[in-house]
């Protein structure tokens, strides 16, 4: 059997609705204030448009710019680094290493100055990319209204969902911010406490969602934030015991957030790191040898998708990475059944199924979280069960595709040898654990 082999493609999906615009000019009082209002609106509008642009480009480093997509702000934030020049941002995210992308951007009239992505980036239409599960992506959006421009400081909010966010200009490389991010990121506490004025609260965090569970006397809030270069900053003010909290440094010596906002100088929250006993998100990631059969092995990596608070499993093939959801409740990684490709025009699945005695049986193709991975609890010779979910009938992955014939849905083995683990095994039966070499905990 032969096929073409090719990577999906991705639409972006295109929004039209208008948002009625704020007050999007900051200027200081002086005569030219009213020469400036003499103007007909299109010209001024027009020289708010220069100014934005002279602005965003005279920034030595760039920009940082809390993103947060989503209504309900299921991602929480997240800080890409904006450079721009007279027609293109460099784009990087803090939350991945070394990436880099450019696109086109402009500056135009839409009832107010709006700042557009319109050219593809992975990096900025990464949460408004469609695909065949999440046919509205992930609530991102690439335009956005410019509500107040500083020197040093631009507001704006997304045109679809109206959220809130900034533009902040860089003190240092977009390298250094998204080192000391990352740093941030995978040294972040399990939870925190505190009082605050007269307040006293404690507060589960979740990286995977950026959000933090906060509990203040009968008060129960939800508040979502995004890692900087210094420790987090809240999408709106926290307001507890008479004091307004939004921006914190963290420490990561002594786990301690301090608010370094105006007013609210020198208020600490304590820091409760994870125990030694827990598989918190960032100690995932390492080499692994994935085991199943009788002494079926292969090198795999679990690299993080700190975007998404998931791992990417590499090294099976290199057509595709196998996803795991983290749990945070538990700290285990979740495997099942998921889209890996296409083979052909047809969809290539890592499937979930039972063998045993040379038959398979209830083959999936939805993912329920099928497989449960496990640490053994020892940091010396750590060892990873995998086992099935609440006792699933499951014990193998196949790798299938599936596609329309005569109006029928079929199914057929992915055989071709770039597709198969280890490039021999189209069927990785009663899969057992994920071994990592001792004493790398």
């Amino acid at each position: 059997m032969s096929a073409k082999h090719f990577h999906k493609a991705l639409n972006l999906l295109l929004s039209s609705m208008l948002l009625p615009l704020g007050g999007w000019l900051t200027v200081s009082c002086t005569n030219e204030v009213d020469d400036y209002f003499d103007l007909p609106a299109s010209q001024r509008l027009a020289a708010t448009i220069d100014h934005a642009r002279q602005v965003l480009r005279s920034a030595e480093y760039g920009w940082e710019f809390e993103y947060y997509p989503g209504s309900t702000l299921d991602y929480g934030g997240v800080v890409y680094t904006l450079k721009f020049d007279s027609l293109t941002a460099t784009v990087a995210c803090s939350l991945i290493p070394d990436s880099t992308s450019t696109t086109y951007y402009r500056l135009t009239n839409d009832n107010g100055p709006v700042l557009t992505f319109d050219t593809y980036n992975p990096l900025m239409h990464y949460f408004s990319t469609p695909n065949s599960d999440e046919y509205e992506a992930k609530g991102g959006e690439f335009e956005f209204v410019l509500d107040s421009i500083a020197d040093d400081y631009i507001s704006l909010y997304g045109k679809k969902t109206g959220n809130t966010m900034y533009l902040r200009r860089l003190q240092a490389s977009p390298e250094e911010y998204a080192r000391n991010t990352i740093n941030i990121f995978d040294h972040f506490v399990d939870s925190i406490r505190g009082t605050v004025g007269t307040a006293e609260l404690v507060g589960k965090c979740n990286p995977s969602n950026r959000s933090i569970n906060i509990i203040s006397g009968s008060d129960t809030l939800d508040v979502h934030y995004a890692y900087t270069d210094r420790g987090i900053r809240l999408y709106r003010p926290l307001r507890l015991g008479g004091v307004s909290m939004q921006t914190f440094e963290f420490n990561d010596s002594t786990k301690v957030l301090t608010c370094i906002d105006d007013g609210s100088e020198g208020v600490t929250l304590q820091g409760i790191p994870y125990s030694d006993k827990f598989m918190y998100y960032s100690r995932w990631e390492s080499d692994y040898d994935l085991t199943w059969g009788t002494n079926s092995t292969a090198k795999v990596h679990l690299k993080p998708n700190r975007l998404e608070g998931t791992y990417l499993m590499q090294g099976l093939s290199p057509m595709y990475d196998v996803v795991l959801r983290y749990d945070i409740e538990t700290g285990n990684l979740l495997m099942g059944s998921q889209v890996i490709g296409y083979l052909d025009g047809y969809q290539a699945y890592w499937s979930c199924v039972n063998y045993s005695n040379g038959s398979i049986s209830n083959i999936s193709i939805t993912d329920e979280g099928q497989f449960t991975i496990r640490w053994n609890g020892n940091t010396a010779y750590p060892r990873f069960t995998i086992t099935p979910t609440n006792g699933a009938n499951y014990n193998s992955i196949i790798l299938i595709y599936l596609y329309t014939e005569d109006g029928q849905l079929s199914a057929g083995i992915l055989t071709e040898t770039e597709w198969l683990a280890n490039g021999t095994n189209y069927l990785l039966d009663n899969l057992k654990t994920l071994n990592r070499p001792p004493y790398s905990m």
